[in-house]
């Protein structure tokens, strides 16, 4: 079993901070007392579900994720809420509804918070009060797969479409379609890669496809894995020069020539959920555990297995540590170096979306529907 390193549960911090927590947009952080019994330092715990009853079906899947941008926290939730957080003050900046599951996002930009719903809705608002800008309707739930680059908002829906706005009214560039597949597929999509003049996107049947951003003529697409048990492609790609690494949920790593999508080298490893870059090394979290991987070749240097059968959601990336979302146990920390286990924070419930790293601070995001900020000794990558 993984050794519990914190003297108090993360589930007793939050039960302070509701106590002294106010429903409602007026909500506010708690700042909780440091002790030495603590590993970490927490910064301030905010939940957004006040309530003492849980929502029907217990806890929600917070599909929606964690952004920071001057000195603000963005959140989108499943409750159907966007928040901002004021990470000095601990107090909301803006707190909005949106009545409806938010399941993508928050994108944020110099000017603007993206997010998708459920129902498929993408949605502009303003950065400085929340205001809503825009919305489109793509007909089916966005579930974190949106992308906001080079005045583009891109996105691909449960029905397997891909769309393309224009970043300033919310207009179509675009559409696309791939078949829905007819296996069974792994939960959600992997939000597509725009990268200069081409947009990359993974779909539910295999498929790989690089379109051109400004018409959506399809450069060139690949089927990676068309004997796999799940062929969906629900990790966004990363492109380094000229590589592109891909993930098929039971198909493994796929590193592509990215101007034709020929493959260059594969890895069996399943069920993976994020990949992150740097330098020569190549971050995995999967089912099979977190792994770093020589980017060139695809090499092993190390493996941590977590635990047998635990569902890493998704990492971050330090100078010294990997910060890792796990279902089941909570936070995972590790050296970045030499994928040793350095912490396990005891959270008491889940996580789905990924940790966020900024110089000094580790802020969560929980499927109890609370963001909790760490002071870390650490800087992103």
């Amino acid at each position: 079993m993984i050794p519990r390193l914190l003297h108090l549960s993360f589930s007793t911090l939050c039960a302070l901070a509701l106590a002294g927590c106010a429903s409602g947009s007026g909500q506010t952080a708690r700042t909780l007392p440091h002790s030495a019994q603590f590993d970490l330092e927490y910064d301030w715990v905010y939940p957004l579900n006040s309530s003492p009853v849980k929502p029907l079906g217990g806890n929600p899947l917070e599909l929606g994720n964690v952004s920071t941008s001057g000195g603000v926290t963005y959140v989108a939730s499943s409750l159907g809420r966007v928040v901002a957080i004021d990470e000095a003050k601990a107090l909301p900046v803006w707190n909005i509804s949106m009545d409806m599951p938010v399941t993508a996002g928050p994108v944020v930009t110099t000017q603007a918070v993206y997010v998708g719903l459920s129902d498929g809705s993408v949605v502009r608002l303003k950065k400085s009060n929340g205001e809503e800008v825009w919305r489109y309707q793509t007909g089916a739930a966005v579930e974190n797969s949106l992308s906001v680059a080079n005045g583009l908002v891109a996105c691909v829906n449960a029905n397997n479409r891909i769309f393309v706005l224009n970043e300033d009214n919310g207009t179509l560039k675009w559409r696309r379609e791939r078949p829905r597949s007819q296996e069974f597929s792994m939960y959600g999509q992997s939000a597509p890669l725009i990268d200069g003049n081409v947009i990359y996107a993974g779909f539910s049947d295999g498929f790989l496809v690089a379109y051109a951003a400004d018409n959506g003529t399809a450069i060139w697409s690949r089927e990676l894995a068309p004997s796999a048990r799940f062929k969906d492609l629900d990790v966004t790609p990363v492109k380094i020069e000229n590589l592109l690494y891909v993930a098929s949920s039971s198909g493994g790593l796929y590193a592509l020539d990215a101007d034709n999508g020929q493959t260059l080298w594969q890895r069996d490893i399943f069920g993976i959920s994020a990949i992150r870059a740097f330098q020569d090394s190549l971050y995995l979290s999967s089912q099979s555990g977190i792994f770093r991987l020589q980017r060139g070749t695809g090499e092993t240097i190390w493996q941590n297995i977590i635990q047998k059968e635990a569902l890493i959601s998704a990492i971050a990336l330090g100078k010294n540590s990997i910060y890792a979302s796990v279902q089941r146990y909570g936070l995972v920390i590790l050296d970045r170096k030499s994928g040793d286990l350095r912490h396990v924070i005891d959270t008491g419930f889940d996580f789905t979306s990924a940790p966020v790293l900024t110089q000094g601070a580790l802020t969560t995001f929980s499927n109890k529907s609370t963001i909790a900020r760490f002071i870390v000794d650490d800087t992103p990558l």
